[in-house]
C-alpha cells in the first residue's frame, strides 16, 4: 500500500490577494455501484490503481483569465481523461516550469545509420503538471478540473 500526497497547487491569478481564490485538491477512487460509477475519497492506494485527481477552484470575487497549475502527484503517472469547465484551456509540462499544449522532448535515434537528435511529442505518461486557464471565475461558483492518474 502506498500513500500518495498531493502537492499544494499554485494559483497564478493576476491582480488579486491570496484570500480571493482557493484551489482544493483531492484523490478519488472510481467505484462501480449497481452499474453507476461514483467517486470515493482514496484512503489508500496500490500500484497500478487508477485514481481521479480532482481540483475545485472557488473565489469570493470575479476574476478574469485565472490560471491554476496542478501537479501530478509524486509516485503517479498522468493517465488522461481530462475534464475542464466550459471555455477552459489546458497546457501540460514535463518539468513543472515550461508548459505547452503538446510538450516536446529531445531524443537521439539512429536513422539510416546516422545518429540524429530531434524533438518528438512526449507521451502523456511523462506529464508532471497540468496548467488550466479559465476565461473567468464567478464569485462563490465552484469550477472543477479532473483527470486520471495511475499509481506507480
Amino acid at each position: 500500500m502506498r500513500q500518495i500526497r498531493t502537492a499544494a497547487a499554485l494559483l497564478a491569478l493576476a491582480g488579486f490577494t491570496a484570500q480571493a481564490a482557493s484551489l482544493e485538491l483531492g484523490l478519488y477512487q472510481p467505484v462501480n455501484l449497481n452499474g453507476t460509477v461514483t467517486l470515493r475519497k482514496a484512503a489508500s492506494t496500490l500500484p497500478g490503481q487508477i485514481l481521479r485527481q480532482v481540483a475545485v477552484a472557488t473565489t469570493d470575487k470575479a476574476l478574469k483569465s485565472p490560471r491554476a497549475t496542478i501537479p501530478v502527484p509524486q509516485h503517479t503517472t498522468y493517465a488522461g481523461k481530462l475534464e475542464l469547465p466550459k471555455g477552459a484551456a489546458a497546457t501540460f509540462s514535463l518539468d513543472g516550469k515550461t508548459f505547452s499544449a503538446r510538450p516536446m522532448k529531445t531524443v537521439t535515434v539512429t536513422e539510416n545509420g546516422h545518429t540524429v537528435t530531434k524533438q518528438v511529442p512526449a507521451a502523456e505518461s511523462e506529464y508532471r503538471a497540468v496548467r488550466v486557464t479559465l476565461p473567468q471565475l464567478q464569485p462563490n461558483t465552484p469550477y472543477t478540473v479532473a483527470y486520471d492518474i495511475k499509481v506507480n
